[in-house]
């Protein structure tokens, strides 16, 4: 599995296997990319409904005819047909006014379910619906987890709903046999640092 990191407002991971995860990063290098590399974008999957993880999901979605797959708890903030939910007035006001174009959603995923040989993982506490996928030994964790400093940390507390539940819920990540991590943000790590944050 050959994975390519392509920045933006959050990272976007262009797999060989035609799958986008994640929509923060701009058509135009997204599409380069998949040119450079051969890859037929098939489907975009959406980790949550954060502005910078869905901004260039209607266009993308426009472009390549790709399938949306996205949190069933989250879709109707992607679609544009709910607000999202905001931990406090401050960031409510911002996600007023930093909104994402709304796009369909083709297929809500709950956790457990697999998709494209990915499989779900719910890990609420950032926003309801935050999940992680995983493909063999890669985690696509979007800000459920992010990188600081090399390795694995908690999403910013300012924009999680429930920082102590965005905690514990990396306790599903225990004993899956992941080796790399592809975060939302920074760069990717190895999955032994998520030990130090792990609530046993």
């Amino acid at each position: 599995m050959r994975i390519h990191l392509i920045r933006g407002m959050s990272n976007s991971y262009l797999v060989d296997d035609g799958t986008l995860i994640d929509a923060g990063a701009k058509p135009a290098a997204v599409l380069a990319k998949a040119r450079e590399a051969g890859i037929n974008i098939k489907a975009i999957i959406i980790t949550h409904y954060h502005v910078d993880h869905v901004r260039y999901a209607r266009d993308l979605k426009r472009e390549t005819g790709a399938e949306v797959i996205a949190p069933a708890l989250d879709a109707d903030v992607i679609r544009g047909k709910a607000r999202p939910r905001a931990p406090n007035p401050l960031v409510a006001a911002f996600m007023a006014l930093a909104k994402a174009p709304g796009v369909d959603v083709d297929r809500e995923v709950m956790d457990g379910e697999e998709i494209m040989g990915y499989r779900a993982i719910h890990m609420p506490g950032h926003t309801p619906g935050s999940t992680a996928y995983l493909k063999e030994d890669a985690l696509f964790s979007g800000d459920a987890v992010v990188e600081r400093g090399g390795g694995a940390a908690l999403p910013p507390k300012m924009f999680s709903l429930d920082i102590n539940e965005a905690r514990r819920s990396l306790a599903k990540l225990a004993g899956l046999g992941i080796s790399t991590i592809y975060p939302g943000h920074g760069d990717p790590f190895p999955a032994a640092s998520l030990s130090k944050l792990i609530v046993k």
